[in-house]
């Protein structure tokens, strides 16, 4: 028992960045933990056995204003990260994380502490799926990716928050603007807007697998020897990232691609995100 109690303080307190040890969902793994698995109770006992009798809610407001937020809020913290080093001060080599006190990296620290709130936003997503009873839309995916992605951006900000590990939050960040806005028209736009966007649906999840690519491929270099970055959270961002991309890949096959007899698979609830 004692072992295992300092191995538990070593991880999340010892080696935890010392700036965020008092801010809020940071302090320890508990309220994280909590929060996913509310989630999960959430949307696979407590909103299913709500809506067993009921009919789909349409939720065309709720759903267009959260659109216009996560427009906004994803804009305004990519501009921050960049702000906060990649525009003034990084460079796209081993850019290691500074744990000081200056005005710009804690700046980036707590932009990179924003996303941790949007991806708790978008656990919202879940649930408006379910009550609008599009089921298959709340896939496994679908909640792998929402969970994973929290907790990986929660153990980035935590541990190494600055550098090169800013640099996926970032591109995702951006990524989320476009899909976000793509969202909008295609369920707020006019009957020939929304004619065109269905062309292009496809597009959206071939610029999620290009992100998840250059991630990769960025972020790679924290394994060369000349890139002395810390490597902890590196255990759980590159096996997730592949696997989420595999899953992407898997999805886009299903929904875009032809099948033997020349004709395209195009579901139109194919949304993934």
């Amino acid at each position: 028992m004692d072992a295992a109690l300092r191995a538990y303080n070593t991880v999340f307190y010892e080696r935890a960045d010392h700036r965020v040890k008092d801010w809020f969902l940071m302090t320890s793994p508990w309220p994280l933990a909590t929060i996913i698995t509310c989630y999960l109770v959430t949307i696979k006992l407590i909103v299913p056995a709500f809506m067993k009798n009921r009919k789909p809610y349409e939720l065309r407001t709720i759903i267009k204003w959260y659109n216009i937020l996560q427009i906004i809020a994803n804009a305004v913290v990519t501009w921050g990260i960049m702000t906060s080093g990649w525009t003034t001060t990084y460079h796209f080599g081993c850019m290691l994380p500074e744990y000081s006190l200056r005005p710009e990296p804690l700046r980036m620290l707590r932009f990179l502490w924003w996303t941790i709130i949007l991806k708790l936003l978008e656990l919202c997503e879940t649930v408006f799926f379910i009550l609008r009873k599009k089921d298959r839309q709340a896939s496994f995916l679908h909640i792998y990716h929402h969970i994973s992605s929290l907790i990986i951006i929660w153990a980035g900000t935590k541990y190494v928050g600055g550098g090169i590990t800013s640099f996926s939050p970032m591109i995702n960040n951006a990524v989320h603007v476009i899909m976000y806005s793509y969202y909008l028209l295609s369920s707020e736009g006019s009957p020939a807007v929304k004619s065109a966007l269905i062309k292009y649906k496809k597009w959206i999840t071939i610029m999620q697998m290009i992100q998840f690519t250059i991630m990769i491929v960025y972020s790679a270099q924290v394994f060369l020897p000349s890139c002395p970055a810390p490597l902890g959270t590196t255990v759980l961002y590159f096996p997730n990232v592949i696997f989420v991309y595999y899953m992407f890949y898997n999805f886009f096959k299903q929904n875009y691609i032809k099948n033997k007899n020349g004709k395209q698979i195009l579901n139109g609830n194919s949304k993934c995100t």
